[in-house]
Protein backbone atom coordinates (compact mmCIF):
# COMPACT_ATOMS: atom_id res chain seq x y z
CA UNK A 1 0.00 0.00 0.00
CA UNK A 2 2.83 2.40 0.86
CA UNK A 3 4.39 1.66 -2.53
CA UNK A 4 1.19 2.77 -4.29
CA UNK A 5 1.11 6.00 -2.27
CA UNK A 6 4.77 6.64 -3.14
CA UNK A 7 4.03 5.97 -6.81
CA UNK A 8 1.02 8.32 -6.81
CA UNK A 9 3.04 10.99 -4.97
CA UNK A 10 5.89 10.69 -7.47
CA UNK A 11 3.45 11.04 -10.38
CA UNK A 12 1.85 14.13 -8.79
CA UNK A 13 5.25 15.74 -8.25
CA UNK A 14 6.31 14.84 -11.80
CA UNK A 15 3.08 16.42 -13.08
CA UNK A 16 3.81 19.64 -11.21
CA UNK A 17 7.38 19.71 -12.53
CA UNK A 18 6.10 19.23 -16.09
CA UNK A 19 3.55 22.05 -15.62
CA UNK A 20 6.25 24.36 -14.27
CA UNK A 21 8.52 23.59 -17.23
CA UNK A 22 5.67 24.14 -19.73
CA UNK A 23 4.72 27.43 -18.04
CA UNK A 24 8.34 28.60 -18.13
CA UNK A 25 8.63 27.61 -21.79
CA UNK A 26 5.47 29.60 -22.67
CA UNK A 27 6.71 32.68 -20.80
CA UNK A 28 10.08 32.50 -22.53
CA UNK A 29 8.33 32.19 -25.88
CA UNK A 30 6.14 35.22 -25.11
CA UNK A 31 9.19 37.22 -24.02
CA UNK A 32 11.07 36.29 -27.18
CA UNK A 33 8.06 37.27 -29.31
CA UNK A 34 7.75 40.62 -27.49
CA UNK A 35 11.47 41.29 -27.95
CA UNK A 36 11.20 40.50 -31.67
CA UNK A 37 8.22 42.83 -32.10
CA UNK A 38 9.91 45.63 -30.15
CA UNK A 39 13.01 45.28 -32.32
CA UNK A 40 10.86 45.40 -35.45
CA UNK A 41 9.15 48.57 -34.19
CA UNK A 42 12.49 50.21 -33.35
CA UNK A 43 13.85 49.39 -36.82
CA UNK A 44 10.74 50.94 -38.37
CA UNK A 45 11.31 54.13 -36.36
CA UNK A 46 15.01 54.22 -37.30
CA UNK A 47 14.26 53.77 -41.00
CA UNK A 48 11.70 56.58 -40.92
CA UNK A 49 14.17 58.80 -39.06
CA UNK A 50 16.96 58.17 -41.56
CA UNK A 51 14.76 59.08 -44.52
CA UNK A 52 13.48 62.23 -42.81
CA UNK A 53 16.96 63.33 -41.75
CA UNK A 54 18.39 62.81 -45.22
CA UNK A 55 15.65 64.83 -46.89
CA UNK A 56 15.33 67.57 -44.28
CA UNK A 57 19.05 68.32 -44.21
CA UNK A 58 18.83 68.94 -47.98
CA UNK A 59 15.91 71.35 -47.56
CA UNK A 60 16.50 74.45 -49.71
CA UNK A 61 19.54 72.99 -51.48
CA UNK A 62 20.05 74.64 -54.89
CA UNK A 63 17.08 76.97 -54.36
CA UNK A 64 17.01 80.74 -54.47
CA UNK A 65 14.03 82.58 -53.10
CA UNK A 66 11.22 80.83 -51.21
CA UNK A 67 12.37 77.47 -49.91
CA UNK A 68 9.48 76.35 -47.68
CA UNK A 69 6.11 76.50 -49.40
CA UNK A 70 3.93 75.06 -46.61
CA UNK A 71 4.61 74.47 -42.93
CA UNK A 72 2.06 73.03 -40.53
CA UNK A 73 1.96 70.64 -37.59
CA UNK A 74 1.87 67.52 -39.76
CA UNK A 75 2.59 68.78 -43.29
CA UNK A 76 5.69 70.33 -44.77
CA UNK A 77 6.26 71.23 -48.40
CA UNK A 78 9.59 72.59 -49.53
CA UNK A 79 11.91 72.98 -52.49
CA UNK A 80 15.26 71.23 -52.87
CA UNK A 81 17.49 69.72 -55.51
CA UNK A 82 17.21 66.32 -53.81
CA UNK A 83 19.04 64.29 -56.43
CA UNK A 84 21.64 67.01 -57.21
CA UNK A 85 20.79 67.10 -60.92
CA UNK A 86 20.33 70.87 -61.22
CA UNK A 87 16.53 70.65 -61.20
CA UNK A 88 14.63 71.93 -58.17
CA UNK A 89 12.24 69.33 -56.76
CA UNK A 90 9.14 69.83 -54.63
CA UNK A 91 9.09 67.58 -51.55
CA UNK A 92 6.05 67.14 -49.34
CA UNK A 93 5.70 65.09 -46.17
CA UNK A 94 2.23 64.40 -44.79
CA UNK A 95 0.17 61.71 -43.10
CA UNK A 96 -2.90 59.87 -44.25
CA UNK A 97 -5.98 59.51 -42.10
CA UNK A 98 -6.28 57.00 -39.29
CA UNK A 99 -9.41 55.52 -40.85
CA UNK A 100 -7.74 54.94 -44.22
CA UNK A 101 -5.38 52.29 -42.86
CA UNK A 102 -7.41 49.17 -42.20
CA UNK A 103 -4.65 46.57 -42.55
CA UNK A 104 -3.55 46.89 -38.90
CA UNK A 105 -5.41 46.38 -35.64
CA UNK A 106 -3.92 49.53 -34.07
CA UNK A 107 -6.59 52.26 -34.32
CA UNK A 108 -3.95 55.03 -34.24
CA UNK A 109 -1.95 53.83 -37.25
CA UNK A 110 -1.62 56.09 -40.28
CA UNK A 111 0.76 56.18 -43.21
CA UNK A 112 3.53 58.74 -43.50
CA UNK A 113 3.83 59.81 -47.13
CA UNK A 114 6.62 61.47 -49.07
CA UNK A 115 5.67 63.19 -52.29
CA UNK A 116 8.59 64.01 -54.57
CA UNK A 117 7.25 66.17 -57.39
CA UNK A 118 4.33 63.99 -58.54
CA UNK A 119 5.54 60.64 -57.15
CA UNK A 120 3.96 59.61 -53.85
CA UNK A 121 5.52 56.90 -51.72
CA UNK A 122 4.66 55.56 -48.30
CA UNK A 123 7.60 55.95 -45.91
CA UNK A 124 6.24 54.03 -42.93
CA UNK A 125 3.30 53.50 -40.63
CA UNK A 126 3.27 55.94 -37.70
CA UNK A 127 0.89 56.86 -34.94
CA UNK A 128 2.12 60.44 -34.68
CA UNK A 129 4.01 62.83 -36.95
CA UNK A 130 4.48 66.32 -35.58
CA UNK A 131 6.58 69.22 -36.79
CA UNK A 132 7.57 72.36 -34.85
CA UNK A 133 9.39 75.32 -36.34
CA UNK A 134 11.94 77.70 -34.81
CA UNK A 135 13.59 80.92 -35.99
CA UNK A 136 17.25 81.95 -35.68
CA UNK A 137 16.82 82.94 -32.02
CA UNK A 138 15.29 79.52 -31.30
CA UNK A 139 11.84 81.02 -30.72
CA UNK A 140 8.93 78.76 -31.59
CA UNK A 141 6.96 79.95 -34.63
CA UNK A 142 3.21 79.46 -34.27
CA UNK A 143 1.34 77.48 -36.89
CA UNK A 144 -1.03 80.41 -37.47
CA UNK A 145 1.89 82.68 -38.35
CA UNK A 146 3.31 80.13 -40.80
CA UNK A 147 0.56 80.85 -43.33
CA UNK A 148 2.66 83.87 -44.33
CA UNK A 149 5.65 83.34 -46.63
CA UNK A 150 7.56 86.02 -44.68
CA UNK A 151 7.26 83.96 -41.50
CA UNK A 152 8.15 80.70 -43.29
CA UNK A 153 11.33 82.43 -44.52
CA UNK A 154 12.34 82.83 -40.85
CA UNK A 155 12.39 79.06 -40.24
CA UNK A 156 15.89 77.89 -39.32
CA UNK A 157 15.21 74.75 -37.27
CA UNK A 158 12.57 72.05 -37.54
CA UNK A 159 11.78 69.70 -34.70
CA UNK A 160 10.45 66.37 -35.90
CA UNK A 161 8.54 63.94 -33.71
CA UNK A 162 7.74 60.50 -35.07
CA UNK A 163 5.95 57.94 -32.94
CA UNK A 164 5.55 54.37 -34.12
CA UNK A 165 3.67 51.54 -32.47
CA UNK A 166 3.21 47.88 -33.20
CA UNK A 167 0.41 47.12 -35.68
CA UNK A 168 -1.03 44.50 -33.31
CA UNK A 169 -1.24 44.73 -29.54
CA UNK A 170 0.52 42.41 -27.17
CA UNK A 171 -1.47 42.35 -23.97
CA UNK A 172 -3.31 45.61 -24.83
CA UNK A 173 0.04 47.36 -25.42
CA UNK A 174 1.31 48.59 -28.77
CA UNK A 175 4.93 49.18 -27.58
CA UNK A 176 5.49 52.78 -28.68
CA UNK A 177 8.81 54.16 -29.91
CA UNK A 178 9.31 57.93 -30.09
CA UNK A 179 11.95 59.63 -32.21
CA UNK A 180 12.48 63.36 -31.79
CA UNK A 181 15.15 65.50 -33.37
CA UNK A 182 15.84 69.14 -34.15
CA UNK A 183 17.16 69.52 -37.65
CA UNK A 184 18.93 72.67 -38.85
CA UNK A 185 19.17 72.56 -42.65
CA UNK A 186 22.24 74.53 -43.76
CA UNK A 187 20.48 75.90 -46.80
CA UNK A 188 17.86 77.77 -44.75
CA UNK A 189 20.43 80.21 -43.32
Amino acid sequence: MSEIIKLIGANVIAGFVILIILSLNMRMSDSANQLYQDTFNQRNAITSAQILEYDFYKMGYGVTGNKILQADSSVIKYLSDVDNNGTVDTVTYYTGSKTALTSTANPNDMELFRKLNQTISSISIVTRFNLSYFDSSNANLSYASLTSQLTRAKIRTIQVLVKTELPDSTGNLYSPVDWRKRIRPRNLF
